[in-house]
């Protein structure tokens, strides 16, 4: 009986190597999940932090928006939108900021003309809404045609007014 195969050992051979599969199979689609997980939270991350950052910081320097005016935007080391006095207004935003940050966003990656480029963020959108739903700054560019991945949302005060700040993230 040389040469000859039972058929027990091919019916054992043919589960095996299903079983096999199926364990390959749901490997990768529980690590391509893990992976896509992983890159939402880290989005999410980020666009907490640069938003945080946003309204409850006047700034390095506090006056960076008068830098930006006389037309030199190299002297801002951190942008922030809060209303400086005395101290910090966390959430009540000045519109001077808004204005200069306006003015002089870009998308780019030139250090010198992307005043958001310590955030680290890549494809981004920063809008802010005051009461009446106008918008009065748009800065970064979109993720194309797909909605952000991430979106961050505070409501703030601007100049005796109320609005809201989104930051979306692809």
């Amino acid at each position: 009986m040389f040469g000859q195969v039972r058929i027990e050992f091919v019916f054992s051979v043919v589960i095996f190597a299903l079983i096999i599969f199926f364990i390959v199979t749901q490997t990768n689609v529980l690590f391509s999940s893990l992976l896509t997980d992983s890159r939402s939270d880290t989005l999410k991350a980020r666009a907490s932090t640069a938003i945080k950052i946003l309204v409850e910081d006047g700034g390095d320097p506090p006056t960076w928006d008068i830098n930006v005016t006389q037309g030199h935007p190299e002297a801002v080391k951190r942008v922030g939108l809060a209303y400086i006095k005395t101290f910090n207004q966390p959430y009540s935003l000045s519109k001077n900021k808004i204005d200069a940050l306006n003015s002089n966003c870009s998308s780019t990656s030139d250090y010198y003309r992307n005043l958001l480029w310590n955030f680290g963020l890549n494809a981004y959108v920063l809008e802010i809404y005051n009461s009446t739903d106008n918008q009065i700054l748009v800065c970064g560019s979109s993720g194309g045609l797909e909605p952000p991945l991430v979106t961050e949302t505070r409501y703030i005060f601007i100049d005796n007014g109320y609005g809201k700040i989104t930051l979306g993230l692809w």
